[in-house]
């Protein structure tokens, strides 16, 4: 057996981290034109694999088709898995003649709806260096989907009943209130039309009162990503976030509204790859004993990105997600709401990896901010960032 296909949890962060090579045609033709291909693997462990990025050519990991059973195998060893079925909505468009892929994509539990494609960030030229332009228009249509667009969306998501989670997901726009105003009547419609539960997905409001008024509106969930904990790191590589919001009204804005909303119902992404493990680890400590629920997406580069990084290690990896799943449960933060998403690990999928009778030492290891700073090198890190700036024509 391969050094990882015995734990799905720990399968599925060192899939994320290599991607997989699909060399079957049967599975290439099925995974055409994803991002990457969505896998279940032992345990129900939903993951979406990368498989078209340039890394990926280097991985261990192939498919291996047998009939029509498919196994996920690196060479040593191998594992059953299912391939998850794309979702029947991204062959339908709107009456108006949107995809509505273009307006919506499923991640497991969840689908995250985008109205708009927009984000002032990069008008501004100071986008976060890890984004791909997934909300960049400067040189494009601003296209602004209308709320019955959205609604016929939303309602062939939840036609295939495979969601039961939408998320109504925002760039940077300015303004006061984080985008909550431009999200409303969005908001309002879908809890209207639909037994659905709906999260909000935006930048931190500079009043608190708008974080009240995502609540009244009747959101369920609400996400500020703060994304880099580390404070130097946050300022080069999120040079808006850190400009026009700050990192301290982040903290501020997630701590208030983890008071107003259920327990485990908000969030905040950490990325995990683009700080040192354990600066991550203090994210994660500071953000549960606010009541927040860690996200740690993992990073993966691109040639689209600014961000030129080489990925970490699952050895690396690894005890920081066991460090989130104590972290989690040691602050009574609720799991039932982040759980079965293909892009992330979640807290509730690491739990057959964590013996706590072996964390003792681990612990106390990332509990030295000496450790933390030095043992995971913050000074290696920033050299390996390589972080791209643009020049003032808008060329690398």
């Amino acid at each position: 057996m391969g050094k990882y296909l015995d734990k799905p949890a720990s399968l599925k962060i060192d899939l994320m981290l290599r991607g997989i090579r699909i060399e079957d045609p049967v599975v290439q033709a099925w995974a055409c034109g994803s991002s990457g291909v969505d896998i279940l693997l032992p345990r129900d462990t939903l993951v979406n694999i990368p498989c078209r990025e340039v890394f990926t050519r280097n991985s261990p990991y192939t498919i291996r088709r047998s009939g029509e059973d498919y196994f996920i195998t690196d060479g040593r060893g191998e594992v059953p898995v299912k391939l998850v079925p794309k979702p029947a909505f991204c062959g339908g468009s709107t009456s108006t003649g949107v995809p509505f892929r273009d307006i919506a994509a499923s991640h497991g539990s969840y689908t995250v709806v985008t109205p708009s494609k927009r984000c002032d960030f990069f008008r501004r030229s100071i986008e976060c260096k890890y984004c791909a332009g997934n909300f960049n228009v400067a040189d494009g249509p601003d296209r602004v989907y209308t709320v019955d667009e959205v609604l016929e969306t939303v309602a062939a998501v939840l036609k295939e009943k495979t969601s039961g989670i939408i998320y109504l997901s925002i760039g940077f726009s300015p303004g006061d209130d984080g985008g909550i105003e431009f999200l409303k009547p969005y908001i309002a419609a879908v809890k209207k039309n639909f037994n659905c539960l709906v999260a909000v997905e935006a930048l931190p409001p500079k009043e608190n009162r708008w974080i009240d008024e995502t609540y009244a509106l009747g959101a369920d969930s609400v996400l500020y990503n703060l994304e880099i904990f580390d404070k130097e790191l946050f300022e080069i590589i999120c040079p808006g976030r850190a400009a026009l919001i700050g990192r301290k009204r982040y903290m501020e804005a997630l701590g208030y509204a983890a008071k107003i909303f259920p327990n485990g119902t908000v969030a905040s992404h950490l990325i995990v790859g683009l700080e040192p493990p354990g600066s991550t680890c203090m994210g994660i400590d500071f953000l549960t004993d606010m009541g927040v629920v860690p996200v740690l997406p993992i990073y993966r580069p691109s040639s689209e990105k600014d961000l030129r990084i080489e990925p970490l290690t699952t050895e690396i990896i690894l005890p920081v997600y066991k460090h989130l799943y104590r972290a989690v449960k040691k602050k009574k933060v609720n799991l039932n709401w982040v759980r079965d998403l293909s892009m992330v690990t979640t807290p509730a999928e690491i739990r057959d990896l964590v013996d706590d009778s072996k964390g003792g030492l681990m612990d106390s290891f990332y509990k030295s901010r000496l450790g933390l700073k030095t043992a995971w090198g913050l000074s290696s890190l920033r050299r390996k960032l390589r972080v791209v700036d643009r020049d003032p024509d808008g060329e690398h």
